[in-house]
């Protein structure tokens, strides 16, 4: 089928009916909650190489009073203007893990997925090693089932 072809089919399609086709881009707009970028942080900071796991930072009975007085790492704040995006994050190392090389991970982390699964650009993204855990054996990293 020529390009010509193809043109016509699709002009053709679009007023079957009656209906005008519009440019999906035109339809509508996406708004992002500061949660959902928050949340998207969140799960890319935790996928970075040397980040404490969120379970590892707090004790079992403070587990559940830290993370209900917002005590519990990583902490992310976020602030946005328009798709430009300023992220603070405190985060756990493992030990014996290098803090600047954490920080790194984690930037490069977080400016990657906020990119791709948001569309946003990361103005600064500030990292702050704020604690380091060495894991003992029973809290070691979780191991997948395959």
């Amino acid at each position: 089928m020529a390009v010509a072809d193809r043109a016509e089919v699709a002009d053709r399609a679009g007023r079957a009916g009656g209906v005008d086709v519009v440019d999906p881009a035109q339809r509508g707009s996406l708004t992002l909650a500061d949660k959902a970028i928050t949340k998207i942080a969140r799960a890319a900071v935790l996928s970075a190489e040397g980040v404490a796991p969120a379970q590892a930072t707090t004790g079992v009975v403070a587990g559940a009073l830290s993370g209900a007085l917002g005590r519990d790492l990583p902490r992310i704040d976020v602030a946005r203007a328009g798709t430009q995006v300023a992220v603070d994050i405190e985060v756990a190392s493992l030990w014996p893990r290098s803090a600047a090389g954490v920080a790194d991970a984690v930037r490069a982390a977080v400016s990657t997925q906020l990119a791709s699964l948001a569309a946003l650009q990361t103005g600064t993204v500030s990292v702050a090693v704020v604690k380091v855990v060495r894991l003992s054996a029973e809290q070691g990293q979780r191991r997948r089932v395959l």
